[in-house]
This record gives structure tokens, sequence and C-alpha cells, in this order.
């Protein structure tokens, strides 16, 4: 499968620099690879540092309850890992937990309601859930290759922002305790104090990287939006949010971002992140990612957060996320964590270590490596769904669905023909509760979409008129699968073309470049099951049209002649440059 693509990937010049890790004046050195790699590097084996992890109570600071008005303390508690016995300055990434309870029975990790402070450590019994210890896999792996990773505890927070479906009440707080956790250790990396003297000099505030888990993730992504109106703001590069919420509806900006949605979320189920991806896309900063992870659930990205959250939502016995089913397709808690850690380190190692060989994964040209497949046997492409959004510089959009124009013209404002549609037109999807698509409810998206319904071969076609492409290098679509069509049982796949004006023409197969044409598995959701339809990228370099002239681009054309009838929502039909 993907033979043309692996093809294309091999023959493809980087344009990038090798690196040797984050340390030096501009954290890249080496050779310049020509090749693109069939598989991104692996970060997932350690490092030549060695560390030690140093827990810190910096005393008390006050939060803000952005519902209520109401403000209240918490503690600047965490850890910090950074190499022993190197100079630096190493890039710092800051990594956030989200809502946990704080208090629990060892067995069975049932709350016990008292908070943090009040939670005696009496193992096995009762313990304290000290969630910010859940990514050391991570910490240590990003410290052994150069990196200080401080994870921050926001017990205090889950101790008073409430559980309110209506929205977030500490999302405001996340963010204050991250910029002041930076505040912190921007002031030790200057003079010293709270007994890290050693550390003078050693952290390089200029790379900055931050995560969030869950509320975590929302808590990030306030964090962004809070860091530009301080006197001092950070040098934020890149924010990752892994199973974010989102109950404030933010929209990401200024710097690089990656979502990535877990398909078998039993706690975030409707996949929140993609409502972020969907609004900041086009945003200013940086380039913008969203991953859908199909065997993945909420909590094992966190080794303290034991428990299956799936079976809170659907059944051990559900077809695709069931653990227990015979077709069950979930992840072990260490194999979710295998390819979390390739994602993370991989994305903080590119767009803040400034490590160019990574750029393999997230320019959209290699696969995953072996260590982020299920029992460590790739290729496993299948199990995650790439979408990329370069800046709005490094894009030219030729159709994001607005509903007016959809089915009449495009972004350039030419014409877009529809021949031989059964039936074709607009939807949004609404977000928290995926509808306002009927042919695929839920739809988890709050993208404008394009329905495209065929029983017969038919053609979308989109005029160019004589456009010059060779500024990009990639042609994308986001494309869902709209489960609501029996005719999409065992997924899609139809021809992209491109013409020029001297009538050269190339046809490609979207599944030759792509496997996100997939119909969406599992039980129907309103029964507990994981069945949604998701938005996912297809993705063609442009070299791939071979012998069509991209200066003078005249049609763009979708024809839906490979399988005998179905139904898609598509988006972001665009052209885009990916490349380094």
């Amino acid at each position: 499968m993907r033979k043309m693509v692996a093809a294309v990937a091999v023959v493809m010049l980087c344009g990038c620099g090798a690196s040797s890790g984050p340390q030096g004046d501009e954290g890249t050195g080496g050779d310049v690879p020509t090749l693109v790699p069939a598989v991104a590097p692996d970060p997932a084996p350690l490092g030549p540092f060695t560390s030690t992890d140093i827990d810190y109570d910096f005393g008390r600071m006050t939060v803000s309850d952005e519902q209520t008005g109401a403000s209240y303390e918490t503690d600047i508690h965490g850890y910090i890992r950074v190499p022993q016995d190197q100079a630096g300055p190493f890039p710092v990434i800051l990594l956030q937990h989200g809502r946990h309870q704080t208090c629990e029975l060892g067995l069975g990790q049932i709350p016990v309601p008292v908070g943090d402070d009040n939670c005696p450590d009496l193992a096995p019994v009762i313990t304290p859930a000290n969630s910010y210890r859940g990514y050391d896999y991570l910490a240590e792996n990003l410290a052994s290759h150069g990196y200080a990773v401080i994870s921050i505890d926001a017990n205090d927070i889950n101790d008073n922002d409430g559980s309110s479906s209506a929205g977030d009440a500490g999302a405001l707080a996340r963010g204050e305790l991250i910029l002041r956790h930076l505040d912190e250790f921007r002031q030790i990396n200057s003079a010293g104090g709270q007994d890290f003297d050693d550390l003078i000099g050693k952290l390089d505030f200029s790379r900055v990287g931050i995560m969030g888990h869950s509320r975590g993730g929302e808590g990030v992504a306030k964090a962004l939006a809070l860091n530009p109106t301080r006197a001092q703001p950070h040098d934020i590069l890149a924010v990752f949010a892994l199973a974010p919420t989102d109950y404030t509806s933010m929209i990401v900006s200024g710097a690089t971002y990656a979502t990535l949605l877990p398909y078998c979320d039993g706690d975030v189920q409707n996949l929140m992140g993609a409502y972020v991806f969907d609004d900041s896309r086009g945003e200013p900063g940086g380039p913008h990612f969203q991953i859908l992870a199909m065997g993945a659930n909420h909590n094992y990205f966190n080794t303290v957060w034991t428990s299956d959250d799936w079976t809170l939502y659907g059944s051990r016995n559900e077809p695709h996320c069931g653990a227990n089913a015979a077709t069950s397709a979930r992840d072990t808690p260490e194999g979710q964590r295998a390819f979390g850690e390739f994602f993370m380190a991989s994305f903080f190692r590119y767009f803040v270590g400034g490590e160019a060989d990574y750029a393999a994964y997230w320019t959209g040209r290699s696969e995953v490596p072996a260590s982020a497949c299920p029992d460590g046997i790739a290729p496993c492409e299948a199990r995650y769904h790439l979408s990329i959004q370069s800046t709005p510089q490094d894009t030219l959009l030729l159709d994001a669905t607005p509903a007016a124009t959809a089915t009449s013209s495009n972004a350039l404002d030419l014409p877009v023909i529809l021949e031989g549609f059964s039936a074709f037109g607009t939807c949004t999807a609404t977000g928290a509760d995926g509808g306002g698509c009927e042919s695929a409810d839920p739809t988890f998206s709050t993208a404008d979409q394009l329905v495209l319904n065929w029983d017969a071969p038919a053609r979308y076609v989109s005029e160019l008129g004589r456009l010059d492409a060779r500024d990009y290098d990639t042609l994308s679509l986001r494309v869902g699968v709209s489960h609501g069509d029996a005719d999409n049982v065992g997924g899609q796949d139809f021809h992209i073309a491109l013409s020029d004006a001297a009538g050269s023409r190339a046809a490609l197969a979207a599944s030759d470049f792509s496997l996100a044409l997939f119909d969406p598995p599992g039980d129907a959701y309103a029964d507990g099951g994981a069945e949604k339809t998701t938005l996912n990228a297809v993705r063609i370099p442009l070299e791939a049209f071979s012998g069509v002239d991209l200066s003078k681009l005249t049609q763009l054309e979708l024809i839906f002649d490979q399988t005998p009838a179905g139904t898609v929502q598509l988006t972001d039909l665009m052209f885009q440059h990916v490349l380094p």
C-alpha cells in the first residue's frame, strides 16, 4: 500500500540540515541529507546524557477562575530533569497534566474526596495521585538528548476548578500556572536561587515548548494566548495538545501547534482537539498539525492514570475500541506511551531543538518508525492520520468550503463545476455534539464541508486559470468518509488530477498517497460505540504529477470513479509549501 508515495519520498530532496542535538548557538549541525527516508528517525533510544529529576516547591501563587471571577491559591510545585555534567544551554520543555483525582485508593484508583494537601500517603491503601509524575518516560528521553524538562503539579487546580460540562473553570488558572513556572526558572537561569544555582546559564529560554494533556491541553493554549500580554513574554515556539479539551473555544496563534486525537477516547470522546485545529488553521506563527490515533484511549499516556477510560463511555466488547473484542484495535498502555513518545519527542526536537532530521515526519513525507507501531512491528500507516496546515504565507487555498459559494466558485473566484453527482451540498459540524452533517452524525469538526454523493462516475472540477504553483510542494485536502452511507463500507478512493495550459494532464489515485479514506470503525456512537467521522488529510507531492507544467495550471479535478457509489465530506483543498 502507498508504494507511490514511498517512491516519491526516496527521490525527494529534503533541503534541511541533519542535527547532532540541540546544544550550540543554532542547535543544528552536520551534513545535509539528500533523501527523505521512507521511515522517520526514531527518537526512542536514549541519548548520551544521564539525568536525575529534582522536585521543587517554590511556594504558592494566586490563580484566577475565568468563569466565576474568583481566585484561589495553588502550589508552584513540580520537578525538573536536566542533563548532568553538561554546560548547556538546554532548550526548555514544560509538561502539564490534566484533570484527575488528587487522592485515591491504591486499589482501583477510586477517588478519595479530600484535597491534594490533605491526602494521607498510606500506600498502598490511600495515595496522592501524583499526575505530574506520569510523563517521566518522555522527560527522561528528552533530557538524555540535551533538553531541560519541567513537569508541573496542577493538583490544586483540580481541587478547585469543579467539573462543569459548560466550560473549563480551570483553563485560565492552568495557563497562569504554566507561565509562573517558566518565570521562576527564567529567573533561576539568570541569577540562581531556590537551591538551583547550578542552573545559572544552563536553560535556553529562547527555545521553549509546552505540552498539555486533557484539560492541560486547554491550559497550554491559554498560556500561549496570555503570554504576549505580559511585560516579559516567553519565547514559546511549539505547543503540543495531547487529547485536549476545548470548553473555552481556543484559537491557537503565534506558535507551531500539534494536537493528538485518540479515536478510542472515553473521556474526551468528542475529540475536542479537532475543534482547536479547525478553528486555528490559517493562524500565523507556525504550521498546525492534527494526528488521529486509531487505537488510543485518553489515560494511558500518563503512567499514573492506569484505568481504561474507554469503559466510562463504551463497552469492553465494542468491536473497535473494546479491549475484550476479538476485532479490537486498541493499543496497550506501553504501546500507547511508545507512540506518544515518538510524536511528542520528535515534535519538540524539531520545532524547539532545531533537530532537522525530524522534519521527515512533520513534513508528511515519512512514516512512523517501528517503535511507534503496535508490538513494534512496522509498517503501521493506518494507525495514525496526520493533517498539516502550513502558515498563511505557505498556503494557497482553493476551497475551505464556505457554504455560500462552495458549489459554484473557488477561493480564486473561478468556477467550480460538479458533474454526475446524485446529490451535493454543504454542511457545518457543530463541534460538541457532532451534529450538523446529516451524512455522518456525529462528525467531530467545526469546519465547513462540501458533501458529495455519487451512484455513478462523477467529477468535481475547480478552474485554476493559468495558476503558477511552483512556490508550493504539496497538494492536499481533508476528507471524511461519511459513516451514514452503507456504500462506504470498505472505504473509498478517487482520482486527483491536474491539467496545464498545454493540455498535459496527470491523474493519481488518492489511496496511493493516503490511508485516510477509511470507513469509520465501531458500533454506532449514540449506542456507546466508536463510530464517528473525522476529517483527515490526503497529501500528494506536486512532483508526483509527472509531465504537468506547474507554472500554468488550468484545472484541478476530483474524479469519483474508483467505487460504484459513496459519500464523502471534504474541505481545505489547497496547495502548500510544507518542506523546510
